[in-house]
């Protein structure tokens, strides 16, 4: 607490700094201590942190201020209670402060503090709200500065949101105080005066809220005046979404004069009345059945309303629009209507989001719909607003929605025994849904293809295959949209999405007469430098898997763009495993042709995606690599022998192997692949230089392919054991010893009689790697535990075997070179998992580290083989 204390007081210090960046840093480093979880301050601390804050609040530099209002926040949940209430005071003080600034950065501290004030602890919340609330409506009842007004009512907003159930005994004089206001002259004054009149009505009595409501009846049926009105219906429509449950019983006194105030002259008013109706229809959907009919009516009226633009219907439908000339299009732009006095649109907006929440909710009228108001929907696809033209589109996608969710037949288009199901009037009206779109889909607005799709993806949805015979104007479409000249990355991944759509739920014929036209944006789309585009490109290819789409994702592999050849080789490994039905040989020899060049070790991941692409291929279509000898196996050899191979290449190069001997190909059975493998290091070969992981990696693929073919594996074991022996070098007898090892890995060798004496001849070799070589071997082939009881006695003899008496120096030196030999093997056991819980080797052990004459040999190998044996260890997966 101390230096807590200390440190505090230190800030504080520096906080009273004529220099404006050491109080900055000073109040940044005291935000930084007070949202620590584990800070205490005392009482002292806290009444000169309180006091040090509130004076920053009149700092002379701005940034500090900030930074002090935001101290506030996590200070109110540090400090007692009675602090809270001096910041408060403040604040509230502030607030009529002559200093506009002043009066600004203390409305946003009281906001600050409101929203920390912890939920949890009514107390505190309680005793700030009502010292706030009293001042807060005395402010807006006075009118004396519109600047405070309106501070205040955001604030009392604030709390009524957060804390309005501990305000109910000033439930009533924030509604006398707010009431006044929905008749201000300023317009702001009015919007939040709603606002916290919406929040008002969540939590007081019902004595009130019916004041409420009579009040704004009283008003709509006075009609006062046209501002008033709007805000009345304003208010109204703001309370119904926030208490939805308690307003429905006054639809019945509302709604008809909402209604008649539709047929005023006035566009605004229009507006709030259609967007009163859709919150009735959302909020009270009881409750407004009976007016449903209505509000349909005056939406189907006003979604046409445009009194100041003429629509030119002629040629709408045909395509000749779409062939106009860039000048035209120009003089298009510049004859087209403007006027920034229109509030028509507004009218037509409110209208069609009105007709969307209808729609939306009413599922049981969706036939009746699909007779009048899908017509009229599509009818103004053509709207000239961006904004209204995406509403209307969302309405009928809400259309199309309900109607995926209440198909209770799967639709047949040749059956017209369901005439007036919503999915077969659906059916009988797409011709006229894609000739409203034929100009929309190339609309110069990117929003409105990007909707147009949108719409396209939820008819499909809904009517699989429906766009069969409309083919040419999509097509047409997506070619506009994947351009670069019309299109953005959005418009682009939005166009792909659609493609996709289109080819998954159509037969294939519909896109042959097309598919010249369509792969050439598709194809560019793959190459396009944002990954995004990139991958729905590359999902649409997976779609087009025809005769011309895997010649040209081979070609793909010769282009110098590694993120291109590895999602190619991605995906055509993809198509290879779940498309087979639509490839055949001579298709898939066409890519094997391009593989070659990727088998390098210049680039281990695209080497490891070609192979797994080839064993694909081999495991599906293994005919397709009759040729492999000429053109792919010599490449994988060189890469085989790479120092660099390891990890999921190395795998990757393993299952290759595997599934090619599998297949069983002339000239590449188990013996063929076998020896060129152990052609590299085989007798009389010279193997001096290859790298030793290459050893490795060959005793790996030669075990992979014996494996498979078990009864080929003891006579392969016995041969590397004569090998062993017959070993021109050591290059030769180290691969010898790595194949049996790896092998040994897999299949149990137990019945080899002298594979035991023939490992542990090998520790009395003098190269060091033959040694290593023979301690890997030995801890493979004695993988499982129950085969160290077999060992650990001929190594316990060794170790203990006497020399006789008056022997020469060289039978010494043989014996300690056999001791060393043995206890190599040894620390090669324990690296086996578990090994420790063998009883035979544990005794062992323990019997060396008590022996004095073998604890210093054991420890010297113990440390010398924790190096050597990584050459053999560096992989084991």
């Amino acid at each position: 607490m101390a230096s807590v204390s200390y440190q505090i007081a230190n800030l504080l210090e520096k906080m009273t700094s004529t220099d404006k960046d050491f109080r900055f840093m000073a109040t940044n480093d005291l935000m930084s201590e007070l949202q620590k979880d584990s800070i205490k301050l005392d009482d002292d601390s806290e009444r000169k942190v309180v006091r040090m804050l509130l004076r920053l609040l009149e700092d002379k530099n701005g940034e500090v201020q900030n930074l002090a209002v935001k101290c506030l926040g996590p200070l109110v949940n540090k400090v007692k209670e009675y602090q809270v209430e001096t910041i408060v005071d403040s604040l509230c003080a502030n607030m009529i402060s002559d200093k506009e600034q002043l009066r600004d950065i203390s409305s946003i501290g009281l906001k600050t503090v409101i929203s920390e004030l912890p939920l949890v602890s009514s107390s505190l919340a309680a005793n700030v709200c009502k010292r706030i609330t009293g001042r807060l409506s005395s402010a807006i009842e006075k009118q004396e500065d519109v600047s405070v007004q309106l501070e205040a009512l955001d604030i009392l907003a604030d709390l009524l949101s957060r804390f309005g159930g501990l305000l109910v005994s000033f439930h009533t004089v924030i509604l006398n105080a707010l009431l006044p206001q929905l008749r201000s002259p300023r317009q702001a004054v009015r919007k939040r005066t709603i606002v916290a009149l919406s929040h008002l009505v969540l939590s007081c009595n019902p004595a009130l809220y019916d004041k409420l409501i009579d009040y704004l009846i009283e008003g709509l049926s006075s009609n006062v005046n046209t501002s008033t009105t709007r805000t009345i219906i304003q208010c109204i429509a703001a309370i119904c979404r926030q208490a939805g449950h308690r307003f429905g019983e006054h639809i019945e006194r509302i709604v008809p004069l909402i209604v008649t105030y539709t047929y005023e002259d006035d566009d605004e008013l229009r507006e709030h009345c259609l967007q009163a109706f859709e919150a009735f229809v959302h909020r009270c959907p009881k409750e407004i059945t009976p007016h449903i009919g209505t509000i349909t009516s005056l939406c189907m009226k006003y979604i046409t309303y445009d009194p100041n633009y003429n629509y030119d219907d002629d040629g709408e439908d045909g395509d000749d629009g779409n062939m106009e000339t860039e000048e035209e299009a120009e003089d298009d732009e510049n004859d087209e209507y403007s006027d920034d006095d229109d509030m028509s649109w507004k009218v037509r907006r409110s209208a069609a989001k009105c007709l969307e929440a209808v729609i939306s909710t009413r599922h049981e009228l969706l036939p009746e719909f699909y007779k009048n108001v899908s017509p009229a929907l599509i009818a103004r696809f053509k709207e000239r607003e961006e904004n209204v033209k995406s509403d209307i589109f969302h309405a009928y996608v809400a259309m199309l929605r309900q109607t995926k969710s209440t198909a209770a037949v799967t639709f047949d288009p040749e059956s017209m025994e369901h005439e007036e199901l919503p999915v077969c009037m659906l059916q009988s009206q797409v011709p006229a849904v894609v000739r409203a779109l034929q100009s929309q889909i190339k609309d110069k607005s990117i929003k409105t293809r990007q909707d147009c799709f949108n719409l396209l993806q939820e008819l499909i949805a809904v009517l699989p295959g429906a766009m069969s015979n409309h083919m040419p104007v999509l097509i047409s479409g997506i070619q506009y949209s994947l351009g670069d000249k019309n299109s953005s990355s959005n418009m682009k991944i939005d166009t792909l999405i659609f493609v996709h759509c289109l080819l998954s739920s159509h037969p294939p014929e519909v896109f042959h007469p097309h598919m010249g036209v369509l792969i050439a944006p598709v194809i560019a789309a793959v190459n396009d430098p944002f990954y995004k585009i990139t991958a729905e490109a590359l999902l649409v290819l997976q779609q087009l898997v025809k005769d011309e789409a895997v010649p040209i994702l081979g070609s793909f592999l010769r282009k110098n763009q590694r993120a291109l050849k590895l999602s190619t080789l991605s995906l055509l490994d993809t198509l290879v495993q779940n498309y087979s039905h639509y490839l055949y040989t001579d298709l898939l020899r066409s890519v094997i042709s391009e593989v070659p060049p990727l088998l390098s070790e210049a680039d281990l991941h695209i080497a490891q995606l070609t192979l797994v692409l080839l064993t694909s291929i081999a495991r599906v279509y293994s005919g397709a690599l009759v040729d492999v000898s000429d053109t792919i196996l010599p490449e994988i050899l060189v890469l085989v022998k790479s120092p660099l191979l390891q990890g999921a290449a190395l795998d990757a190069m393993l299952e290759f192997f595997q599934a090619l001997v599998g297949c069983r190909l002339p000239g590449l059975g188990y013996h063929d692949v076998l020896k060129l493998l152990v052609r590299p290091v085989a007798i009389g070969s010279p193997a001096a230089n290859l790298h030793k992981q290459a050893f490795h990696s060959l005793a790996k693929c030669v075990a992979a392919i014996t494996v498979i073919f078990e009864h080929e594996a003891l006579p392969v074991v016995e041969q590397f054991m004569k090998d062993v022996g017959s070993a021109n070098n050591d290059a030769q007898h180290v691969f010898a010893l790595l194949v049996i090892g790896e092998i040994g890995r897999h299949i149990d060798l137990s019945s080899v009689g002298t594979l035991k004496q023939v490992i542990l001849n090998s520790f009395s070799n003098v190269s060091e790697e033959v040694k290593s070589a023979a301690s890997y071997t030995l801890g493979s082939v004695s993988i499982v535990l129950q085969r160290l009881d077999r060992l650990v006695e001929p190594l316990r003899v060794t170790c203990t075997m006497k020399v006789k008496a008056n022997s020469v120096k060289q039978e010494y030196e043989k014996q300690d070179e056999l001791k060393r030999s043995a206890m190599r093997a040894v620390v090669t056991l324990l690296t086996i998992p578990d090994a420790d819980k063998n009883p035979h080797l544990s005794e062992f052990v323990s019997q060396i580290k008590s022996a004095t004459d073998l604890q210093p040999i054991f420890e010297s190998i113990q440390k010398d083989t924790s190096g050597l044996m990584d050459c053999f260890l560096m992989d084991q997966s």
